[in-house]
């Protein structure tokens, strides 16, 4: 009972999916895929087993709608992935790459000119059009899963057949890499499903993906039929994938419950843009000093934190960037890597001492030790984001440094971070593909909640985000050099997300965190 429970718990959790595949970022840009297990031999009974009934099949909820930009059903938003053609890919790297983009450019990173590539047909056999694009993306900027990395548009508009013009709040040299949106027929969206362009397309009763023989990709996809399963209760979803009646899940290894498959699997990691930090009060007696927030850097052990509490689901990060990218500069990492010598250095420095020789470090206030006793906040929902903030926190009095560590529920943990009623605190956010951290760190961000306010980090990052792509790594170095100098946040890792299937089943899966079936052309499906 107890395994079933946990099961249940499991698949409770995979249906709420990987959001970041939807949303608006974990492996190093060098990291090998994890090794498989072992494949058993043709013929094994194990093999035989997970292949059992030699079709290829995904669950759905038939109840539920298959808009990409409506649906809330995650099975079905995975099945999306096959029905509709994004605008740009972007890999496990985050390198964009166009895809129903003929040509693209930008002379100042606030007007982009986008043209469609109008031999793409839709599975009516009509062709692709700038009015179809310009539709799309209106339509991903109302909807749950695009919304929040569209907001910095200003207008998107079709000007003839093939062109079609977006406008930026503010400019940003990288924004095509936002622009992984699927493509809908201009007016479809509240058809059942609306018109697409993609590989599969379903049939009237969703019982199966047949391959669209118009797609540019036709001709090499690794089967003609993929075959839609409906699995409603959570105990027959999960008796399902081991049964291989279903054959592919995704799943977040960094949930609350996650309880893993057995070794008959094959798990692929892919990187995400969920990034795990620490922000601090800029107000606060303590962390308002920069000196201060710099000795921070040396006190997080993010080895220890994504080897012991995230069991491998993540990349330690210095910089708030994702190591996949190729933008992310490994030097800074050496540079302020976990030491607790450096640490104990830097605060002495920094004339965080024990002036009274009581065991405990002070901070000269009028020329009086004043005793510290830093308000860290962690919410207390992620049993992995209390593990790390316990080992940061310990890591702090082990150096004489008192930390009261609050544990908060969510809704607390929130409205002590509007309130400012911390000085340090533990989050998590997502950040976009093109690692923009206006709304992070610029003075009146959403997601600013230590209230920074400064000029020369925001200029750092508009030259970052402004730059093209010749340029672009020494704006970045110089505006990693500057967070780094002055610490605004600590990046402590990114979170790796997974796709899971039988062993030996697939092989060419390259999995982004925006596209699990991207360069399926590549993929080989082995059924027999």
């Amino acid at each position: 009972m107890a395994d079933r429970i946990k099961k249940t718990i499991l698949f409770a959790l995979i249906l709420s999916f990987a959001i970041c595949c939807f949303s608006g970022c974990t492996a190093t840009g060098n990291e090998d895929e994890p090794p498989l297990p072992e494949v058993s031999e043709p013929g094994s009974e194990q093999t035989d087993y997970y292949r059992a009934d030699n079709v290829f099949s995904l669950n759905c909820s038939r109840q539920d709608s298959f808009n990409p930009f409506s649906t809330k059903n995650a099975a079905n938003l995975l099945c999306s992935q096959l029905m509709y053609d994004n605008l740009f890919e972007v890999d496990d790297t985050f390198a964009t790459t166009p895809n129903l983009i003929k040509d693209y450019k930008s002379d100042d990173g606030k007007c982009w000119y986008f043209y469609v590539d109008t031999s793409v047909k839709f599975w009516d056999g009509s062709t692709l059009t700038a009015q179809d694009a310009a539709y799309s993306i209106q339509r991903a900027m109302r909807s749950p899963q695009f919304s929040a990395r569209l907001k910095p548009i200003v207008g998107v508009s079709a000007m003839d057949e093939s062109l079609f013009i977006i406008n930026l709040y503010y400019p940003d040299m990288q924004f095509p890499a936002l622009l992984s949106i699927p493509v809908i027929k201009n007016g479809t969206a509240e058809d059942s499903p609306p018109m697409g362009t993609g590989p599969y397309m379903p049939d009237e009763g969703y019982t199966k993906l047949s391959a669209f023989s118009g797609h540019k990709k036709a001709g090499s996809l690794p089967t003609d039929t993929i075959y839609l399963q409906e699995y409603t209760d959570v105990e027959g979803i999960i008796s399902a994938f081991e049964d291989s009646k279903i054959d592919l899940v995704t799943n977040d290894p960094t949930g609350i419950y996650n309880f893993g498959y057995g070794s008959a699997n094959e798990e692929r990691f892919f990187p995400t843009t969920n990034m795990h930090y620490i922000g601090f009060n800029s107000k606060g007696q303590f962390f308002s000093n920069p000196l201060f927030r710099k000795a921070m850097t040396y006190v997080v052990d993010r080895e220890k934190i994504v080897k012991d509490f995230m069991k491998g689901a993540a990349t330690p990060a210095a910089l708030p960037m994702n190591p996949a990218c190729g933008l992310y500069n490994d030097a800074y990492s050496e540079i302020i890597s976990y030491s607790e010598k450096k640490a104990e250095a830097a605060f002495d420095e920094a004339q965080v001492q024990d002036y009274d020789d009581d065991g405990k470090r002070e901070i000269m206030i009028t020329g009086i030790p004043v005793e510290i006793n830093i308000s860290f906040i962690v919410c207390s929902d992620s049993p992995i984001k209390v593990s790390a903030a316990r080992s940061i926190a310990d890591n702090l009095n082990n150096m004489g440094i008192t930390v009261n560590l609050r544990e908060l529920t969510w809704d607390d943990y929130l409205a002590a971070l509007s309130k400012g009623d911390f000085d340090m605190y533990y989050a998590e956010t997502k950040l976009g593909a093109d690692f923009s951290l206006r709304n992070l760190l610029f003075s009146g961000g959403n997601l600013n909640y230590g209230k920074f306010s400064d000029s020369a980090l925001e200029q750092y990052i508009n030259d970052f985000m402004a730059s093209p792509e010749e340029g672009r790594q020494k704006c970045a170095d110089l505006m990693f050099k500057y967070i780094t100098d002055t610490a605004p946040i600590v990046t402590i890792c990114f979170e790796k997300q997974e796709v899971i299937t039988h062993r030996g089943v697939v092989s060419g899966m390259k999995p982004s965190a925006y596209n699990i079936f991207s360069g399926i052309e590549a993929w080989t499906i082995n059924m027999k």
